[in-house]
């Protein structure tokens, strides 16, 4: 899977601390990783972040430690630095809403910084605007979801375990886990937890919407050295992890073809234009059934070539289909 392009540098410093505060120590190798920059870049934002008064100590070989991130309320903001703080409502799902726990808070923050920018001459207030502007949602908020939000925030940004009531839709049944939250993953217009689930003793994927209630309790984790959120959403198609490793190919038509050209995808895919206009793709995934609903989204214009075990198994279920359909009612 190609990597993005580097983060603009507002947002770089950002994951930086968030880095630093979730481990023991980073080395700046691992910074430089993680925030897809140069090791030379993450020198220069460590004498930026000292600058702006992060106390932090090195640790030889094990690189930086981090000691103390002050809040800051002086400034002019960038361009970026205004983006981000006009998007970030979205990403809170509805804290924009008068019913949100947080809105009061997020209000009176975004007076106190209008009133710092427009005393420095900053960003005028006119700029402004861009989080109604730009409607990154597809669906209207879920109401639970802005419940349980502000107790999933403070456990991420804490690193506390919480208590969930989660909905499992498979079984059709509620249950109670404690879990460590790592990560808040969107895919396909949906918040995803990633956690590690201590009923189940292993890390997996929890639909926001499905949670019932979230109490955090005062049971800290870190994140383990060892896992990386790159790796655990390898060849996953969306989201789901739902079986072994399976190499598709199918062959879209040529008035498919463009569109799945243009797509961008969470997995690395071979895709091969045909002299016929047609297109072949190529994917090793573990999320079977994801794949497969995407590619009966295209009906006759996706046609899967290999596996053939996968290719007799549609063939039987479009021929039922089919039946079904020329049934007189």
């Amino acid at each position: 899977m190609a990597k993005a392009k580097g983060f603009l540098r507002a947002e770089r410093l950002f994951y930086i601390l968030q880095y630093l505060t979730n481990r023991e120590t980073a080395t700046a190798a691992e910074l430089a990783d993680h925030c897809q920059t140069s090791v030379r870049s993450i020198y220069r934002d460590m004498k930026t972040l000292d600058d702006l008064g992060v106390y932090y100590q090195s640790e030889g070989r094990n690189g930086y430690k981090l000691l103390y991130q002050p809040v800051q309320t002086g400034g002019k903001l960038t361009k970026e630095e205004w983006m981000a703080l006009t998007l970030f409502p979205m990403l809170s799902e509805g804290i924009t809403s008068g019913d949100h726990p947080f809105h009061q808070a997020y209000r009176k923050g975004v007076e106190k910084i209008m009133s710092i920018v427009q005393k420095d001459g900053g960003m005028s207030s006119g700029e402004g605007g861009l989080g109604e502007r730009i409607r990154l949602h597809a669906r209207p908020r879920d109401s639970a979801q802005i419940k349980v939000m502000p107790a999933l925030l403070t456990a991420i940004s804490e690193n506390k375990a919480i208590d969930v009531d989660y909905y499992s839709i498979h079984r059709d049944k509620e249950t109670k886990r404690r879990l460590n939250p790592y990560y808040l993953v969107p895919r396909e217009g949906h918040l995803y937890l990633v956690a590690y689930c201590h009923f189940r003793e292993d890390t997996r994927v929890f639909r926001l919407s499905r949670f019932q209630d979230v109490v955090v309790t005062e049971e800290t984790f870190k994140l383990p050295r060892s896992f990386n959120i790159d790796d655990f959403l390898s060849h996953r198609w969306s989201i789901i992890a739902d079986d072994e490793e399976t190499t598709f190919v199918v062959r879209f038509t040529e008035k498919a073809a463009r569109y799945v050209l243009e797509g961008e995808y969470h997995v690395e895919t071979k895709r091969e234009s045909q002299q016929d206009g047609s297109l072949i793709l190529t994917v090793t995934v573990e999320s079977k059934q994801e794949f497969l609903r995407w590619v009966r989204s295209f009906g006759t214009d996706g046609e899967v070539l290999e596996p053939l075990n996968v290719r007799d198994s549609l063939a039987e279920e479009y021929r039922e289909m089919a039946r079904r359909y020329e049934e007189k009612s």
